[in-house]
């Protein structure tokens, strides 16, 4: 996995030197266990209202990143579907832009880079704990089964896996 995601790294632009980000301080862990959201006054209940991120807890993962794995890992741990996946990176994509004059790219290769991350976590806490499995209430065959479901992803996305 490691040496296809290094192969399409120097076939796409976005993901050379040239197409990099700068490097900004990435939580790794975002998802909405460890925010704490507000409304502004006055906005009551209404399901279309977006909260504002009033706190982020848990920091213990943080690190220097392309803010846009930070991004990816958002879609992932909190869209329901590839398409709300997308309508943020293109909502994130606009906002770089038109701040800062800073290309995205493409959501793609970020998609595919998120999975291997995926499975080589899966694959450490598989390896670290008795039994397998990342608590008490998830077995062997069950933490299996997710590094499955993202080597079926990786599928999806266009890469030539035998699962």
């Amino acid at each position: 996995c490691i040496k296809r995601l290094d192969s399409e790294a120097i076939e796409c632009p976005f993901l050379s030197d040239s197409g990099a980000l700068p490097p900004s301080l990435c939580h790794m862990d975002l998802q909405p266990q460890n925010l704490i959201l507000r409304r502004q006054k006055g906005d009551g209940y209404d399901v279309n209202v977006i909260p504002f991120v009033s706190s982020v807890l848990d920091w213990e993962e943080v690190c220097y990143a392309d803010p846009r794995f930070e991004v990816m890992l958002l879609a992932r741990k909190v869209c329901a579907n590839r398409a709300q996946a997308k309508k943020l990176w293109e909502h994130y994509s606009y906002q770089l832009k038109d701040r800062h004059n800073l290309f995205v790219g493409p959501i793609e290769p970020w998609l595919k880079l998120e999975t291997v991350h995926s499975i080589t976590t899966l694959l450490l806490q598989n390896m670290n704990l008795v039994g397998g499995g990342r608590n008490p209430w998830e077995s062997k065959p069950d933490l299996l089964g997710k590094i499955e479901r993202e080597f079926a992803r990786l599928k999806m996305l266009g890469w030539d896996i035998e699962i």
